[in-house]
């Protein structure tokens, strides 16, 4: 595979290596390909979770679900997990 590059990116490259946080542009290609995959999938997993807390806020509130014997909401158990 053949890539180019503009200025800024090349210089980019460069900096690290200088730095020496790698030897070669491929080490930093790589990295930088690894950090994407990550944060793509941690995107993908936090939207995932969003919509599993929705429809069980959803299927709670229309069947009036209560935890124990205070009748501690399912809404104020997500809430208070939240601030964690």
């Amino acid at each position: 595979m053949d890539v180019r590059l503009d200025s800024r990116s090349q210089h980019l490259i460069e900096q690290q290596i200088r730095d020496g946080r790698y030897r070669s542009p491929e080490e930093v290609i790589v990295r930088a390909l690894e950090t994407l995959a990550e944060r793509e999938s941690t995107r993908w997993e936090e939207q995932e979770r969003r919509e599993l807390v929705q429809e069980m806020l959803e299927f709670a509130g229309k069947h009036r679900f209560t935890l124990g014997e205070q009748g501690l909401r399912i809404r104020n158990l997500i809430h208070e997990a939240h601030k964690y």
